[in-house]
């Protein structure tokens, strides 16, 4: 980053601000996607499957597991085994004093899905009003608030978890709930600290943070629990949360008009540069709803959601049934996925809106062309099913997957911009609440399927259920898809706006004297 010659280098507040919030999504997916592994250690195999294991066509599954511990007395190590079934819906303790040995519940593969899914339930019903509210109140307060209330909902979590199915069941739906409004606002903040040319680089470094949760929710809550079991290991994620919401009360702000601490430059380079829009004009409800045009983005979406919480959800069940890892190695691998998930969404968006820029094919085929890697994710998980035992050929597969998922974000969800134009925030709300619902349905499709039925055949099911729905994303999106604005977007008064003068050179300096600034070159479009 150049500085001018009189002045001291810096990090700009703005980016300071993108840190802050990539905090924030490490939170938010680390509480989304940490349940899925806690799950596993909370609950005992059944032994129906049992005979799983001496079937010709299937992987040995982990059906049957002791647990072994040693008590050192007059130097003599006694082995004790004990067997971990018990009666459904009972809880089996452990006299072990390993920390990794704690209380277990005897849920079926149906209640795991539902409790791995409601999470999801109450994510789907605040998204629209997680908007409204940082309109009306600030994302400061918005989020500040949801980062306590799901902490503190974190920590009461076992207590719900011994009260019995459903008080987990309520209590994960009130976390998704208060967790819901944290996409809305935070693109609510940006959308008063970032200037249009770099929105790209900020919104990058905000959503660092969602590969960076799924690591803590996969890899490290794998070793907490191991080390000190599930229970303590959510103790310690609500302690972490209510350290960052202290964190995030000093140092957050809604805007450069109220944060003390920006410099003036900034700010005026800041304001400059925002688009100017008509406050107080109506969203069209009725047309936006019954836009067959949304409605082809939104189920491209869902396609694309689908993958993403199959993942997040039934990543590391399969992991422990079916490749047999233990939880540490679970956790480590569950996470791979998503880092190339990351590296794919960077690397594509340093290559589809150059493209987009300076070549001369139109932007509809562009986009559509992107959305084709869906039929990518497709072949995939259909290679997953058919590599059967062979967990490293899984795991690349798996890897694959996500390489051809990340392409979406600089690909496809442009388009609800380009699309709906100053409604594309509400227009997004809508989609990501339709789309939430797979957050709750892959689950609960995963459990019916391998319900006292652990093998790879069941599994198979569920990879080809998830390929057909990618495809028919991409089939949608080749038939249907389109990027030039609707008519019901298009502002009658757009003309008579104020905006930033196009093609000119806007600085952001502290001092008004020549010299090594760092500049900003922006077109507007």
């Amino acid at each position: 980053m150049a500085c001018s010659q009189r002045m001291t280098c810096y990090i700009p507040t703005r980016y300071s601000l993108a840190v802050l919030l990539m905090g924030m999504m490490i939170h938010f997916f680390t509480l989304r996607s940490n349940f899925s592994i806690i799950v596993v250690a909370m609950v005992e195999h059944s032994p129906n499957n049992e005979g799983n294991s001496s079937r010709e066509n299937g992987c040995s599954v982990n059906t049957t597991q002791d647990i072994r511990y040693s008590t050192q007395e007059n130097n003599t190590a006694e082995m004790l085994t004990f067997n971990l079934y018990n009666e459904p819906g009972k809880v089996q303790h452990t006299n072990s004093t390993d920390h990794g040995s704690q209380e277990r519940f005897s849920w079926d593969p149906i209640t795991q899905g539902r409790i791995i899914g409601a999470y999801s339930y109450g994510h789907v019903l605040s998204q629209v009003l997680g908007g409204f509210l940082e309109a009306r109140f600030g994302g400061k307060k918005v989020l500040g608030l949801s980062i306590l209330l799901s902490s503190v909902l974190t920590l009461l979590t076992p207590a719900a978890a011994f009260a019995g199915e459903w008080w987990l069941f309520a209590v994960r739906v009130v976390v998704g709930f208060v967790q819901g409004v944290v996409y809305p606002s935070t693109f609510g903040i940006l959308s008063r600290w970032a200037p249009p040319s770099e929105r790209g680089r900020l919104l990058t470094i905000v959503t660092i943070g969602e590969t960076l949760g799924v690591f803590v929710g996969f890899s490290l809550t794998a070793h907490l629990i191991t080390q000190f079991g599930w229970a303590v290991t959510l103790y310690i994620t609500g302690v972490a949360g209510l350290a960052f919401c202290c964190i995030w009360c000093l140092l957050a702000f809604d805007s450069p008009d109220v944060h003390p601490r920006i410099t003036e430059a900034e700010k005026k380079y800041i304001e400059c540069n925002l688009e100017r829009t008509r406050k107080g004009r109506k969203i069209p409800w009725l047309k936006m709803l019954s836009s067959p045009h949304l409605w082809v983005l939104i189920y491209i979406h869902c396609t694309d959601g689908w993958g993403f919480f199959m993942m997040l959800a039934c990543l590391p069940l399969y992991m422990d049934t079916i490749l047999n890892f233990n939880l540490d190695t679970n956790g480590a691998l569950s996470t791979l996925p998503y880092f190339t998930l990351m590296a794919s969404r960077i690397l594509s968006s340093l290559i589809i809106d150059p493209v987009i820029k300076r070549s001369g094919f139109k932007k509809v085929n562009i986009r559509k062309t992107c959305i084709l890697a869906l039929g990518g994710v497709a072949a995939c998980l259909v290679a997953v099913g058919h590599v059967r035992c062979d967990s490293t050929a899984a795991i690349v597969s798996l890897c694959l997957a996500t390489i051809m998922q990340g392409v979406m974000i600089p690909g496809f969800y442009p388009s609800y911009a380009e699309l709906t134009l100053g409604f594309s925030g509400v227009a997004f709300g809508i989609s990501n609440a339709v789309a939430n619902c797979g957050g709750f349905i892959a689950p609960l499709m995963v459990g019916i399927l391998t319900d006292e039925n652990q093998t790879v055949e069941a599994w198979q099911k569920v990879f080809y259920i998830g390929a057909a729905i990618s495809v028919s994303g991409s089939v949608m999106a080749l038939a249907f898809l389109r990027t030039d604005p609707v008519s019901w977007a298009q502002d009658p008064d757009e003309d008579k706006l104020p905006q930033p003068a196009g093609d000119t050179l806007i600085s952001d300096n502290n001092d008004g004297e020549n010299g090594d600034t760092w500049s900003v070159y922006e077109t507007t479009v």
